[in-house]
């Protein structure tokens, strides 16, 4: 799977780089689109026009955002929002790692662990599916 990000504002800008650096994937900042003062609806919406996973330290409101609506691109959650820059690194390349066998991620969810332990679950717009 050839991932495109979106890398949340709780995730260092410094990631974008590195990470499309070394698995040339197209990855980047909500600083790069302007989205810095946007609300998680509004990151949401962006990651979706342009069909990227949204990468975010900011579990519970986007697992709630996105189980109020019918489709999304897909998540990668850091479990753990006190990470390093440094750490955030690390766990996000097991993420990427995991999701070189992955179909896709629509209506998906990678919650990654500090400790690296990832679980990948369906999470359909609606509570009703």
């Amino acid at each position: 799977m050839l991932a495109r990000l979106l890398l949340d504002e709780n995730i260092s800008p410094a990631i974008a780089q590195a990470l499309g650096d070394e698995y040339g994937i197209d990855v980047c900042h909500v600083r790069d689109r302007g989205l810095l003062a946007a609300t998680d609806s509004q990151v949401l919406d962006k990651a979706y026009s342009e069909d990227r996973i949204l990468v975010t330290a900011n579990v519970g409101d986007f697992v709630a955002l996105v189980r109020s609506r019918e489709l999304h691109a897909g998540l990668i959650l850091l479990e753990n929002g006190e990470l390093l820059r440094d750490e955030q690194l690390a766990v996000l390349r097991l993420a990427l790692d995991a999701l070189r066998t992955t179909r896709d991620m629509v209506n998906r969810v990678l919650r990654v662990g500090a400790d690296g332990v990832l679980a990948l679950e369906e999470l359909p717009g609606s509570e009703s599916s």
